[in-house]
């Protein structure tokens, strides 16, 4: 959102990127995790249901890459459930 920034200085990767910073802190012994906020966007931290078809225009946006609208929300669920030793594998969990 400022207009000097690079877009998608950090790819996504489809969670990976994610799912990695998830596995570090658990692994290190994290017992809560502080994800984002809603209105993180312009950090490009934001939780919330996005479009893979964004408006067009002057603006320009990044999308989820073909991932579900809420595939942000699911992970950070899993994540959740992998701090809490309710999966079985360190692996990125897929649906």
């Amino acid at each position: 959102m400022k207009k000097d920034a690079p877009q998608n200085m950090i790819p996504r990767l489809g969670g990976r990127f994610f799912w990695k910073q998830v596995k570090g802190a658990v692994d290190a012994g994290a017992e809560s995790l502080y994800l984002a906020m809603f209105d993180e966007i312009d950090e490009g931290t934001a939780f919330f249901k996005c479009t893979n078809t964004p408006p067009v225009g002057e603006s320009s946006f990044i999308t989820y890459e073909g991932e579900a609208p809420d595939h942000y929300l699911w992970l950070a669920g899993e994540a959740a459930k992998y701090l809490r030793g309710e999966l079985r594998s360190s692996r990125m969990p897929v649906r």
